[in-house]
């Protein structure tokens, strides 16, 4: 599974396909940390230590010479990688095979999502929308900006939501024995079914109000946002010319073609090469003349439509 120190919860891969885990509150970084070296030690690990150990004294007390120190590097070699692959698994959160948790939950230890898929799809989808919503506000950019204990406490309180709604099992179970029981009153049913009621409507008002948490956030996320981007297109635009240099740059450009007539009309004047076109009557400019080619003239000899030469 993932890392704690950013969100208690965490996706991970179990037996019975990928979910989603909001640990126990008490489950610090530092001992989710440790559980996780923990488990990326296996016990062939710390069978292929036990072997290199052994056969590292045997080269040691039995060849002194370039056999042993070959053997005791190949094996230290084989320690040290031993050693950093099960660094990696752990940093990862993930066993050495992909179809594995990297650790285990213990019981009590957190609750998955589909611990509660058995009590209803509306039930089951306000649990996944809790534990999404505690994971927002523990990533949120606005944390930065809000009580550093929030984030903590809103953990606290669906962690113990979830353990209330995980309590009232049996009384759901109870309250629907009792209403296929004809001897049961209708007294007792309605008591049973008032219990389920109130705890569900416990759970939908801590959803409420932590969806209000996420909408206050995600509100100064925008905010933050919005000034993020004001101030990127100040800079932006404060780097682009002004009017005035873009003003210099089109006289400057105007001069260009005035200094290059000058200096053609003059060559032109020198060399005695004869007018240009367009100092010419507008009369006398040459004229370019279409011809549609449904009107060309046809060639000298060529038939008429039935294939015939002309007379």
């Amino acid at each position: 599974m993932g890392n704690l120190s950013r969100s208690p919860v965490l996706d991970g891969v179990f037996p019975d396909g990928p979910d989603t885990v909001l640990l126990h509150p008490a489950v610090t970084a530092r001992r989710w940390r440790r559980r996780q070296i923990v488990a990326a030690v296996r016990p062939g690990t710390v069978l292929k230590g036990l072997s290199g150990a052994t056969v590292v004294g045997f080269a040691l007390v039995v060849g002194n010479g370039f056999a042993g120190k070959f053997i005791f590097t190949a094996v230290v070699l084989i320690v040290v990688l031993a050693g950093w692959r099960a660094t990696c698994v752990a940093r990862e959160g993930r066993g050495p095979h992909g179809d594995t948790p990297g650790t285990r939950l213990r019981r009590g230890e957190g609750w998955r999502s589909r611990d509660f898929a058995d009590l209803g799809a509306d039930t089951a989808r306000q649990v996944r929308e809790l534990l999404a919503g505690v994971d927002e506000l523990h990533r949120t950019p606005a944390r930065v900006w809000i009580d550093p204990a929030l984030p903590g406490e809103a953990h606290r309180v669906v962690w113990q939501a979830l353990c209330c709604l995980d309590r009232s099992r049996d009384a759901r179970a109870l309250a629907e024995e009792l209403a296929t029981d004809p001897y049961a009153g209708e007294d007792l049913v309605a008591a049973a079914r008032q219990a389920v009621t109130t705890i569900d409507h416990g759970l939908g008002e801590v959803a409420r109000h932590l969806h209000g948490c996420l909408l206050l956030t995600r509100a100064w996320e925008a905010k933050l946002r919005r000034t993020d981007l004001t101030h990127r297109t100040g800079n932006v635009l404060a780097a682009l010319p002004g009017h005035d240099h873009l003003r210099r740059l089109t006289q400057a450009a105007e001069v260009l073609p005035q200094n290059v007539f000058a200096h053609v009309t003059a060559a032109r004047d020198l060399t005695q090469a004869g007018e240009f076109p367009w100092e010419r009557p507008s009369t006398e400019w040459p004229r370019l003349t279409l011809v549609p080619p449904h009107r060309a003239t046809a060639p000298r000899g060529a038939g008429g439509p039935a294939g015939e030469g002309l007379s």
